[in-house]
């Protein structure tokens, strides 16, 4: 069940989009970072980035951080290989 909760927030294009840009990035981006940057190529309003993010971030694929007011995104590189993903090659 949880390869398809995974299956399912990656198989839209634009979800899939942001888990390749956070992958690139090999870093926690700050959600600073993430949305304009994201929201600029997919071109996507602020508001359905985030409900894109919040997707994917209950999924397991993508994982958040809170360090004071600011939030960090990175990818579970983990939970993707344990579904048979690789994420380098996503």
């Amino acid at each position: 069940m949880i390869t398809v909760t995974i299956l399912k927030a990656i198989a839209d294009d634009n979800r899939l989009e942001i888990v390749r840009h956070l992958v690139r990035e090999d870093k926690p981006c700050a959600s600073k970072e993430v949305v304009p940057s994201c929201s600029s190529v997919l071109d996507l309003s602020q508001p359905t980035l985030s409900h894109h993010m919040k997707q994917l971030v209950l999924s397991g694929v993508v994982k958040e951080e809170k360090v004071g007011k600011n939030k960090f995104y990175h990818v579970d590189k983990k939970v993707l290989s344990d579904a048979g993903i690789d994420a380098n090659k996503i």
